[in-house]
């Protein structure tokens, strides 16, 4: 249960016990996905009872600003700086300089917005049989992601969350990360559920990659970047589906 408790305080703004223990990070891993999943299931609810209430435009946007909500802009913020830093920057030390500034860029606003409008175009174009189940499977797939990174990926920094996390992540929960979300997108959407998970795969290698060339690793605010991309895919990917047919 304490690793639940830390997984929770690192991914959720909910009021759980405990402080924050950055060493802690690696060994609540396994919890990813279940707090994903418990993530997921709030803004699922939220999400059919809005859309129940107002139009579907409206419904996406209650659930985007939820999700921000839940998570304490977190992984936004992470993805502002990762995209200022990996944007502005000319050198691996000028990169990393700006992703430590506290001031938020041109490069990260746009980050922002992209990732948002993507969250609620995808999201509105759904029906909400399909919309409820791919808010759930975005939430899981996308704090899997993170473990795929470390695995591929080193720390670029030998202080922060980043590397504490990279450095302490147990197989055991590399497997719960892998395992829970492949379960849940085949019991939530059979085969083409596996679609999103392996664009989040294909993702997190190319990123992995870019981060080592750029940077020889990868920081806490890539991890952040990594969890809003991966849930965007999540919804784009399904909206095609859905658009398509084949869901």
């Amino acid at each position: 249960m304490r690793g639940l408790s830390s997984a929770g305080r690192f991914l959720t703004s909910l009021p759980l016990p405990g402080g924050p223990d950055a060493g802690d990070l690696g060994r609540a891993a396994g919890w990813f996905p279940v707090v994903g999943a418990v993530i997921g299931m709030l803004l699922a609810g939220a999400y059919l009872g809005s859309s129940w209430l107002v139009p579907p435009l409206l419904a996406a946007v209650i659930v985007a600003a939820l999700w921000a909500l839940l998570t304490g802009g977190l992984h936004l913020d992470g993805l502002a700086d990762a995209a200022d830093g990996l944007g502005g920057g000319w050198s691996r030390e000028e990169t990393l300089a700006i992703m430590r500034d506290v001031r938020t860029g041109a490069y990260g606003v746009a980050a922002i917005g992209l990732v948002l409008a993507l969250k609620v175009g995808a999201l509105a174009g759904l029906a909400p049989a399909l919309g409820w189940r791919a808010v759930l499977l975005a939430a899981v797939l996308a704090r899997a992601a993170p473990l795929g990174l470390v695995r591929l990926c080193p720390p670029a920094r030998a202080e922060g969350a980043g590397h504490a996390f990279a450095l302490t992540v147990a197989r055991g929960g590399m497997l719960a990360a892998t395992l829970v979300p492949v379960g849940l997108a085949l019991g939530l959407f059979g085969v083409p559920g596996l679609v999103p998970l392996a664009l989040i795969a294909l993702a997190t290698v190319g990123f992995a990659g870019y981060l080592r060339r750029r940077l020889g690793g990868l920081t806490g605010d890539c991890l952040g970047a990594l969890v809003e991309v991966s849930e965007a895919l999540t919804l784009l990917a399904l909206a095609a589906l859905a658009h398509r047919g084949l869901l």
